[in-house]
C-alpha cells in the first residue's frame, strides 16, 4: 500500500469515528483536517467533500463483508458458522464505542437527498450479502427452504433498527442473544 492509499485509509478510519461522535451533518472538512493532522490541500487531494468521505466509508464496509462471506463459502465453511459470524459481527457493532455511526448513516440519507439512491443500493447490497448466506445454507441442507429475500430483509431490518436505536436505548447482550435465537429458529 502506497503512501497515498495509507493516508486515504487513515482519513476514512478517522472520519468514521468523527461521524459517529458528531453525526453526519455536524462534521466539516475542517474538522476532518484537524483530527487527521492534514492541510486542506492534503485532504482535498483525496476527497472533495464530507459526502465523498462518507460514501468511501460505506463502500469499504460492504466490500469487506462481502469478501469475508464469499471466501468462507468458497472454503466450504458450514453455513451456520458463517451466519453465526455475521451475527457476532453485527452484535459487536451494537456495543462498540462508535455505534453512533449507524445513526449518522440514516442522517446522511436524509440530509443528502441526491444520495438516497446510493443508500438504497447499500441496503440492496446488505440484503444480497445475507441472501448469499441463506442460499448457501439451503444448498448445503443446513437451513430450511425460505423466501430468501424476505428473510434477508427482515434480518437486515432487525439489525438496522437495533444499531440506530442503541445509542439512545439500553440494549443488553442477553436481549440481543434472545433475538438472534428467534431468528435462527426461523432459519434452521
Amino acid at each position: 500500500m502506497g503512501k497515498g492509499e495509507k493516508t486515504k485509509k487513515i482519513i476514512i478510519e478517522t472520519a468514521q469515528k468523527l461521524f459517529a461522535e458528531k453525526g453526519y451533518a455536524a462534521v466539516t472538512m475542517k474538522d476532518i483536517c484537524e483530527v487527521c493532522g492534514l492541510s486542506r490541500g492534503g485532504l482535498y487531494r483525496h476527497f472533495s467533500s464530507t459526502t465523498s468521505i462518507f460514501i468511501a466509508i460505506l463502500e469499504n464496509d460492504i466490500e469487506i463483508n462481502s469478501e469475508i462471506v464469499s471466501d468462507a463459502i468458497k472454503a466450504g465453511t458450514p453455513a451456520i458458522r458463517i451466519l453465526d459470524g455475521y451475527f457476532s459481527e453485527e452484535k459487536a457493532a451494537l456495543f462498540r464505542e462508535d455505534n453512533g455511526f449507524y445513526f449518522a448513516v440514516h442522517e446522511f440519507a436524509f440530509h443528502v437527498p441526491e444520495q438516497r439512491s446510493y443508500f438504497e443500493q447499500r441496503v440492496s447490497a446488505a440484503v444480497n450479502l445475507v441472501s448469499m448466506i441463506l442460499k448457501y445454507g439451503m444448498k448445503t441442507g443446513e437451513f430450511r427452504v425460505l423466501d430468501v429475500d424476505d428473510v434477508a430483509y427482515h434480518i437486515l431490518s432487525f439489525w438496522d433498527g437495533l444499531k440506530t436505536s442503541s445509542p439512545m436505548l439500553t440494549i443488553t447482550e442477553e436481549f440481543v442473544d434472545r433475538q438472534i435465537h428467534l431468528i435462527k429458529e426461523l432459519i434452521i
